[in-house]
């Protein structure tokens, strides 16, 4: 058996530890009023699991576990869908143009605009009680500044293309 990837090992350890403490959640929720990976309160939480990363990817994994708390208990119980899928489903079901230009605007967002603008599209998916593959977004966002642009084109492909059948 494959050992888990560190994105999943990650938001596991962040869901035992909101589990055995209740402060957790409001810890890393607060951390997102200060640069990512500044908030001391959040070091014992996530520090150990950024050990031998470079500042950007540092920065990254604070700023997902922040945004995680701020939206952990929206979609519990539901099936997890990936970040494009999900802004796809709020799209469809608002029938908004704005939802569409919102989307293309954080494709553009270069990895320091991309904090802003995804916090702002996570708060619109949770408020549809949608949960998401937390591990597959972290990787997206650790992704984001390759300059192919993978992440970008994956991204688009779910949300403009074909809806792919479940399985």
């Amino acid at each position: 058996m494959d050992a888990p990837k560190f994105s999943e090992s990650f938001f596991d350890h962040l869901q035992r530890c909101s589990k055995s403490d209740s402060s957790v959640v409001g810890t890393l929720r607060r951390s997102l009023m200060f640069d990512p990976g500044t908030d001391s309160r959040a070091f014992p939480l996530v520090e150990r699991l950024t050990s031998g990363r470079n500042h950007r990817d540092r920065s990254t994994i604070y700023f997902a576990a922040g945004l995680w708390a701020q939206v952990v208990r929206q979609g519990q119980g539901k099936p997890p869908m990936l970040f494009p899928d999900a802004m796809r489903r709020v799209r469809d079901k608002q029938k908004s143009d704005s939802i569409e230009k919102r989307f293309a605007t954080l494709l553009d967002a270069d990895p320091d605009e991309l904090r802003w603008r995804l916090r702002s599209a996570l708060t619109l998916v949770a408020s549809q009680g949608t949960a998401l593959a937390w591990p597959d977004l972290l990787d997206d966002m650790l992704k984001w500044h390759y300059s192919d642009r993978r992440v970008q084109t994956q991204w688009a492909r779910h949300f403009w293309g074909e809806p792919e059948a479940s399985t």
